[in-house]
């Protein structure tokens, strides 16, 4: 399938640049549509945005973290959702690249750029039928439902010995499913994270990922010439990177309004720029963004350092990561707070980029798994040497 990505055309990064005006300029139609533009859609599959978590050898980046986080972070300047749906592409690739061969052929060997979207959480039900499962019922919140030709649904088992039940991910074709319109939200909407339907829809085995079998290893065999993942830190720091971009994205907006002569409402300074309450707010945004910035790339580079050894980070590790994500995604979002203190109650006026920054930041920061008071907890444990409960999801 032709695309305008070429190999040779340099890194995923400078692909994205010329990618900003024209996502930006579709943000406002993506937010009212409740999905990405057509023309958004086509500009990141042509930029190679979705192959950047399809494995190299079917022609993708097969791009580390860092890599991931730098574009999403990027891409949020344009459009958060676009951006956010890049993050999802990255992790539902990701997720289907433990599958074996015959399986990520079936997906990528016509097509790098196609991508798989998904939700980890255990929803519906599963019918063990004969070398398969045969799932129905409703998954809510899978972003990326209506451009994904893939969905990964989470389900749980109870293995052979009857132990507690597995968590696992089946992939089934989008086309199998019915998608149920509940996606109307305060921010975020472009996503279109809407409710995926499913009724006795068969997976054979080899469309099932294991998240224990994920976490231990154990797909890292069926392919170890590739950095091995991990649940779910490999996943989601991209989509934290969606909240630095929007908050780097406003705090140059707010600046740029600032220096170009915005007036203050003040009785006491002219300008916005010459008060001091607004110079310290707009200092203490930035610190907030380079803070999140730092505690993010460090996170992605470890993983990177991990994956590529071939290892998981111990749990103590692993609950530090998942602290630093939690952390940067609650800088991100303090920074847009005290940026419109700055600029003030126009800001949130219908139409305004600021407004769709704002609903943006407090919708994306409240994701389930990014969440500060649990991270906070299991870092806490783990600091103090206080049991944690066996789970590939920690």
């Amino acid at each position: 399938m032709t695309t305008l990505f070429h190999p040779d055309a340099g890194s995923p990064l400078e692909a994205v640049r010329p990618l900003i005006a024209l996502l930006a300029d579709e943000a406002a139609r993506t937010d009212a549509e409740r999905r990405l533009t057509t023309a958004s859609v086509t500009a990141l599959r042509q930029s190679g945005m979705f192959r950047l978590g399809t494995p190299a050898a079917y022609g993708g980046h097969g791009a580390d973290v860092r890599t991931a986080v730098e574009v999403c972070e990027e891409l949020a300047h344009g459009c958060a959702a676009s951006s956010w749906i890049v993050a999802i592409a990255y992790g539902g690739n990701l997720f289907a690249s433990q599958l074996p061969d015959a399986e990520r052929a079936t997906l990528w060997k016509d097509d790098p750029d196609t991508f798989v979207c998904g939700t980890a959480n255990p929803s519906g039900t599963a019918r063990r039928t004969d070398d398969g499962w045969t799932l129905s019922g409703r998954w809510p919140w899978i972003s990326g439902i209506h451009h994904a030709p893939w969905t990964l649904l989470g389900f749980t088992w109870t293995d052979d010995e009857g132990g507690g039940p597995e968590r696992g991910m089946a992939l089934v074709p989008t086309s199998a499913l019915t998608v149920d319109d509940v996606w109307h939200m305060a921010g975020m909407r472009g996503t279109g994270s809407n409710m995926a339907v499913v009724e006795e829809v068969y997976v054979p085995d080899s469309r099932v990922i294991s998240l224990t079998d994920m976490a231990n290893g154990s797909y890292r065999r069926r392919h170890p010439d590739e950095p091995r993942i991990t649940f779910h830190l490999s996943i989601n720091l991209p989509l934290v990177a969606t909240a630095v971009g929007i908050a780097a994205a406003t705090l140059d907006r707010v600046v740029k309004a600032a220096t170009e002569g915005k007036r203050a409402v003040s009785p006491l300074y002219h300008l916005v720029a010459e008060a001091p309450s607004h110079q310290l707010n707009v200092a203490d945004a930035a610190v907030l963004i380079d803070t999140a910035r730092l505690h993010l790339l460090r996170a992605a580079d470890e993983v990177d350092a991990e994956a590529r050894a071939g290892h998981r980070p111990a749990l103590a590790d692993r609950a530090r990561l998942r602290m630093d994500a939690a952390h940067a995604m609650r800088c991100a979002r303090q920074a847009v707070s005290l940026l419109l203190d700055t600029a003030g109650a126009g800001s949130f006026a219908d139409g305004s980029d600021l407004q769709r920054a704002w609903r943006d930041i407090e919708t994306a920061s409240r994701h389930a798994a990014l969440s500060v008071q649990t991270s906070k907890e299991i870092y806490g444990r783990a600091l103090l040497g206080a049991e944690l409960p066996p789970s590939p999801v920690i």
